[in-house]
């Protein structure tokens, strides 16, 4: 690190950033969270905890190349495609410690047009950014609206059959914003000395059916799992989407939906930043938070 300035967090109107802010923050260091959107409450939090809040708009690189000089290190938590060519203009003004987030499917997926783009921006935070750390989650949850687990929660507390796509096997290890939040901030600092690609994920890993009934019970409604089978389904939506038509899952999604995302080594993470939040804790945390 060249400056001894403030840690700057992009995406801060956001969960996991608002997160890595204030896990900077409580140690003590400074910080600076950027959001294109100010939200009134969450800004008002992160004030109180001392954090200074700047408009920043990671596509405008000459932008962020004048910044970078007065920055310590930097967390960018928008989608890599954007946060890539930013963690280069940062690299290139003196940033040399930073953290991007790619997704663990780049490694289970093949080739796919969502994938694929992912795999280049990689490659380009590696190229421009070489002692910068990728992380690669596997399924983010722990908010109302992580897209992931809370999306399951509401829908296992409507229906009371539920139809679970595919053999239900594939194992999974879903990780809490909190844990990921955690060791991002763990990296930045340095305190995680590590760079490059880092697949991350949860404490516990499960079939995706284990998953399900776990959710069931952290949303406290009854009900029963109807398997079905993933090709009909796969025929249908590649057809409907063919077609223009938005719909609740996509083809990119489908495909992954019977392979294993639990590719993660725990001991690749130093023991004292191990992630914690069981999927019985966290999911039982987010059931409340969406009031099931």
């Amino acid at each position: 690190m060249t400056s001894t300035g403030p840690f700057l967090v992009a995406g801060a109107n956001r969960p996991l950033g608002a997160l890595i802010a204030l896990d900077l923050a409580a140690r003590g260091l400074k910080v600076v969270a950027t959001r294109r959107h100010p939200d009134a409450e969450l800004d008002a939090r992160l004030h109180v905890a001392g954090i200074e809040l700047a408009p920043l708009d990671l596509s405008d690189l000459a932008a962020v190349r004048a910044l970078a000089p007065e920055v310590r290190g930097a967390v960018l938590t928008p989608i890599l495609s954007i946060s890539a060519p930013a963690a280069r203009a940062f690299c290139e003004g003196g940033v040399e410690r930073g953290v991007v987030f790619s997704s663990n499917n780049v490694a289970i997926v093949g080739a796919d047009p969502v994938y694929d783009r992912l795999r280049a921006a990689e490659t380009d935070v590696q190229d421009g950014a070489p002692g910068w750390a990728i992380l690669r989650p596997t399924m983010i949850y722990g908010y109302p609206g992580d897209g992931n687990l809370s999306r399951l929660l509401k829908l296992l507390a409507r229906l009371p059959v539920f139809p679970r796509l595919g053999s239900g096997k594939a194992s999974q290890q879903p990780i809490h914003v909190e844990d990921l939040s955690r060791l991002a901030a763990a990296l930045v600092s340095n305190e995680w000395k590590a760079a490059g690609l880092l697949a991350v994920g949860g404490p516990q890993t499960l079939p995706h059916r284990d998953l399900i009934t776990t959710a069931r019970q952290a949303s406290g409604h009854a009900g029963i799992d109807i398997p079905v089978p993933l090709g009909p389904i796969r025929a249908l939506v590649s057809l409907l989407s063919g077609l223009g038509l938005k719909l609740p899952l996509s083809p990119a999604q489908l495909a992954r939906v019977d392979l294993d995302k639990a590719a993660v080594d725990p001991a690749e993470i130093p023991a004292t930043l191990q992630p914690r939040i069981t999927p019985e804790e966290g999911l039982t945390r987010l059931a409340r938070d969406l009031e099931l």
